[in-house]
């Protein structure tokens, strides 16, 4: 895995020569930024400009400059335009992952990963592939425009695993391999905001969303769990909370629309939770679930 840090310009050359190896093996090098640049962003790609609204992933005509694993350890790093085979780790403080693809090869636990308090901005980008654990996890990272799609590994495999701190917005999580969950929030708590998505695990087992936070953990962080007007589809359960509330302080479920293609049912909320005004896609209206 390339390193990619403050670094000094032997640490920046060492990332040109892992590029200059990926382009030999097929893998488009032309417009990268110049040899001693410490982040790799590339040019070819062009000045960001805000995607359509109804803009999901990254943009299909898009020129790319393919890189290989990437471990991200200056503190505000802007990686645009990539194409990089294998996942990104961040280590640093306020990344930002824009207008990239990221196929997972199998030797990475996850896409998109923050570790070590690192935290990222991911901005109209795709995660595919092979993956050990998930597309993206960990804690404090912002979704928007984000396409999670055909991702497979693990028979369990997570589309995303969503700790404290948490934003996934505007995008969608479809096509995954396996029985795992799409999206599993793991924080038993913490300033998690999963709003205006589209989520299908589709027939095989698992749910679109599971909140299963560990039993006996305290609250990481203040904040509430919200999640709010998505649309949820397909899973045995498309949205279950494993066990109870009793470490969520706060969890509120609104405004969601489901689809009617759940095995078992819609959704499994047992306990005290704020559970108001989701409906079926169809406008019927959606009855039990707890318990």
């Amino acid at each position: 895995m390339v390193q990619v840090g403050e670094g000094t310009v032997g640490a920046a050359r060492a990332i040109l020569a892992a590029l200059i190896a990926t382009a030999a093996a097929g893998g488009v090098l032309a417009g990268l930024r110049d040899e001693t640049a410490a982040v790799p962003t590339c040019v070819q790609a062009g000045p960001y400009a805000p995607p359509a609204p109804d803009s999901v992933g990254v943009p299909d005509d898009l020129p790319l400059c393919r890189v290989s694993a990437l471990t991200v350890s200056a503190p505000g790093a802007v990686l645009d335009g990539l194409d990089v085979a294998g996942g990104i780790v961040v280590e640093a403080r306020d990344v930002v992952v824009r207008r990239s693809r990221v196929t997972g090869d199998g030797t990475l636990p996850a896409g998109i990963r923050t570790v070590d308090g690192g935290s990222v901005r991911i901005e109209d980008t795709t995660v595919t592939g092979d993956f050990t654990e998930a597309g993206v996890e960990g804690a404090d990272w912002t979704a928007e425009r984000v396409e999670l799609v055909g991702l497979r590994g693990d028979p369990d495999l997570t589309g995303a695993r969503v700790g404290p701190g948490v934003t996934l917005r505007n995008s969608w999580v479809h096509d995954l391999a396996g029985s795992g969950d799409a999206l599993a929030l793991v924080a038993p708590a913490g300033d998690v905001l999963v709003e205006g998505n589209r989520i299908e695990r589709g027939p095989g087992g698992g749910s679109a969303v599971v909140v299963e936070p560990p039993p006996s953990r305290r609250a990481e962080r203040p904040g509430a769990v919200v999640i709010r007007g998505n649309e949820l589809g397909g899973g045995d359960y498309t949205l279950r909370l494993g066990g109870t509330s009793d470490s969520l302080s706060d969890l509120r479920i609104t405004g969601n629309r489901f689809r009617r293609d759940a095995a078992v049912g819609p959704l499994r909320v047992p306990g005290a939770v704020d559970l108001a005004d989701n409906l079926f896609v169809d406008g019927g209206l959606l009855g039990g679930g707890r318990g």
